[in-house]
């Protein structure tokens, strides 16, 4: 599999464990070019403290999924940490899960799937490709 080709946020997962089809286009695309699609550690995480249990199930058959790729910030404090700079994102966008997620899309040089295009926007700019549900 190479690069992800798409990035998905919190508000994007959620959508999808609350049964929001929004995904299946992405993945397709993902699966077509023999690439993959990037879930940032944080947004899974707020996903999930975000959801209720019952709906963590759609989670679990997502990451399931042979496109989808769970990524951390590299965690080297010596040699290259994302952490610095996924935290100043997080602190333009106002929010760590969507910082993360413009991390990863700016890494990847990936399009970002978001609820908050607002939010992202704000560390991405306009041109970025951001596709909004």
């Amino acid at each position: 599999m190479s690069a992800p080709v798409y990035v998905l946020d919190t508000g994007v997962l959620m959508a999808y464990a609350q049964g929001v089809d929004a995904l299946s286009e992405a993945m397709v695309a993902a699966a077509d070019a023999n690439a993959t699609v990037a879930v940032p550690l944080v947004c899974l995480l707020e996903a999930y403290s975000l959801l209720n249990h019952t709906e963590y199930a759609y989670l679990s058959m997502m990451r399931r999924n042979p496109a989808v790729r769970v990524l951390t910030p590299a965690l080297q404090v010596d040699r290259a940490d994302g952490c610095p700079v996924a935290g100043g994102m997080a602190r333009q966008a106002g929010r760590l899960g969507a910082g993360h997620a413009a991390f990863v899309a700016i890494s990847s040089a990936a399009g970002l799937i978001t609820s908050r295009a607002d939010q992202v926007r704000k560390v991405l700019g306009d041109d970025w490709p951001i596709v909004e549900v």
